[in-house]
Formats: C-alpha cells, sequence, structure tokens
C-alpha cells in the first residue's frame, strides 16, 4: 500500500511552566485550540492531567531551588509567591483551551491503541510551535517569526517576557499582561541601557508573566545580554534564508580540515567569535560540542583525537 501524509496547522498559545526532571526547567508549555498540551511531550487533557499529577509538570519550585531558563541562564529562588496549585494550575489550562475553542469543538484525545502503537515504535512528539502574527485577514495572510525567553524593565517591575522577531524585521516583547511592539532597529539600545537583562546580581522580584511572583537571590549562570543581541539577529537571519554565524563557522570548519592553513584558521577564528557564546555547544554533537574548534582555534599545537 503507498503511504501518504498531510500536515494540518493548529493554532494556539504559551502559557508558563515548570518541568521538573531531576532539576527545574522553566519552560513556554505550548497549548493548543483542539486540547492538546505540549509539555516536553505533546499530549492530550488527560495526559497533561496526569503529567502535573506526577510532578512532571508543576506550578511551583520551593525555595533555595534553581530554575533553569534555557538560553538565559539559572537563577536561585530567594521566595516567591506563586500563583497556582496543581489542581488550579490544570484548570487554568484548560481555561486557555476554552478561549482558544469557546465551544470546545474537535478536541484530540489520543487513542489506547495511538499510545500502543508510539511506544511500539519508540516514538515520542514534541513539535516545535512556531511563532507568527496575523499580517491581514483577507486570506489570511502570516508573517513566521522566533524568539526567546529574556528578563524585561517595564514601569519600574521586572518581568519574564518573551522577545519574537518576525521576518519582517518587527518585534514583539510581550507577557499575559501587555504587548511592546518595536522595530529591529531598536533592540541593541534595549539590550545596552538594561531593558532588556540576563543577569540578577542582588535579590530581584521578577514577574513570571500570569504565574506567580518570584525573587531571585542571583545567577548561578547567565548569557551576557549582548550575546542574546546577536543571538536574536541569528535568528531574522535565519527566518530571511541567510546563513546564521553557527552554519557560516560549521561550513568554514570543514573547509578548514581539508585544507588546514593559517588563513583558513584565522577565519574560521572570526567566524567561531561572531557566534553568540551561549550557542557555541551546538556547533558539534552532544559529547564534542564545541571542542575541536576550540582546539584549533586556540590551541594549534594540539593534534586532532580520531
Amino acid at each position: 500500500m503507498q503511504k501518504i501524509s498531510r500536515k494540518k496547522t493548529v493554532e494556539g498559545t504559551r502559557v508558563p511552566g515548570i518541568i521538573k526532571n531531576s532539576q527545574y526547567f522553566y519552560v513556554n508549555v505550548d497549548v493548543y485550540e483542539d486540547g492538546m498540551v505540549n509539555c516536553w511531550e505533546l499530549v492530550d487533557l488527560d495526559g497533561l492531567e496526569e503529567k502535573i499529577k506526577r510532578n512532571w509538570l508543576i506550578p511551583q519550585v520551593p525555595d533555595g531551588e534553581i530554575i533553569s531558563i534555557h538560553g538565559l541562564g539559572a537563577f536561585k529562588v530567594k521566595s516567591a509567591n506563586w500563583k497556582y496549585d496543581k489542581k488550579s494550575y490544570f484548570k487554568y489550562i484548560k481555561t486557555i483551551i476554552k478561549l482558544l475553542n469557546p465551544k470546545l469543538n474537535n478536541l484530540y484525545t489520543i487513542s489506547r491503541e495511538e499510545k500502543e502503537l508510539m511506544q511500539q515504535r519508540r516514538v515520542g512528539y514534541s513539535p516545535q510551535a512556531k511563532e507568527f502574527y496575523v499580517k491581514r485577514e483577507l486570506f489570511y495572510e502570516t508573517t513566521e517569526g522566533d524568539g526567546f525567553t529574556i528578563f524585561l524593565r517595564y514601569n519600574q517591575r521586572c518581568y519574564l517576557a518573551n522577545l519574537v522577531i518576525y521576518m519582517d524585521g518587527s518585534v514583539v516583547c510581550y507577557t499575559s499582561e501587555f504587548e511592546l511592539n518595536y522595530r529591529l532597529e531598536e533592540i541593541e539600545k534595549l539590550f545596552e541601557d538594561g531593558t532588556l537583562f540576563t543577569n540578577i546580581e542582588v535579590p530581584t522580584v521578577i514577574h513570571f508573566e500570569n504565574f506567580g511572583e518570584v525573587t531571585f537571590s542571583e545567577s548561578t549562570y547567565s548569557a551576557k545580554p549582548m550575546e542574546k543581541f546577536k543571538e536574536l539577529m541569528d535568528m531574522y537571519h535565519k527566518l530571511n534564508g541567510q546563513e546564521t554565524t553557527l552554519e557560516s563557522c560549521r561550513k568554514m570548519y570543514f573547509e578548514y580540515l581539508e585544507y588546514p592553513d593559517e588563513d583558513a584558521r584565522t577565519k574560521l577564528k572570526e567566524l567561531y567569535e561572531s557566534i553568540p557564546e551561549h550557542e557555541r555547544i551546538y556547533l558539534g554533537d552532544m559529547d564534542s560540542r564545541d571542542s575541536d574548534y576550540v582546539r584549533i582555534i586556540y590551541h594549534p599545537e594540539q593534534k586532532r583525537e580520531v
């Protein structure tokens, strides 16, 4: 039998959440209009309830623990006022689904047979959501974007916000309370003047959207502000079909391996240092990371291990 497939666009939104997997990880939980929720695994409402009961997806982190925020850093909780417990958090997510789909039409339920098939195939689905905005309702014309989580100073308060850049150069910084609209040309200054920031040096109260209020005492590590700006620029270039700094460097690396002269090494060094520091580990695989790039650029006297 010939196999075919199709793709369907299912719209949704994001809500805050914490994944407990040995450590505590802040995540954007993707909530879709068909009732599916992605919390490092795409689940239906029954699966979501089970994830919350099993303490995989949680709405609170104990004082004294460290929260990791992907691409931003890790931060120690001094104290917190969390808005939800397990029961009310599940109810909150169900409310979001109803806002997306008021009549709750066509909600998807994962059947027992489907679960068994996924277990048999050893497949777990965790699709990457795409940012977009509706440019024009007629013909439903949309513009794609990409972004990350960042700290924001606004109206004398500090927030954990989502910063999204779109392929047309518009930028939105949004929380559940408000949206701030910019052009790409304005963003670098916001990183320079500390409006957008990454590090916690003194106890700082951070408003976690519609999720709680957390006082972080310190950063155990964090990305540098201007390196996050470079990451945003990479996202903009990728959206517009251009090479990212990571892609350019990786290409030069293989050229150097083929023709290892000093000019190539100098060019490789230049491209390597143009990559956001926190992104350089993605040049290689999970084991090697960027170690061979570091060897070539900074320790050329060392021989490559084969």
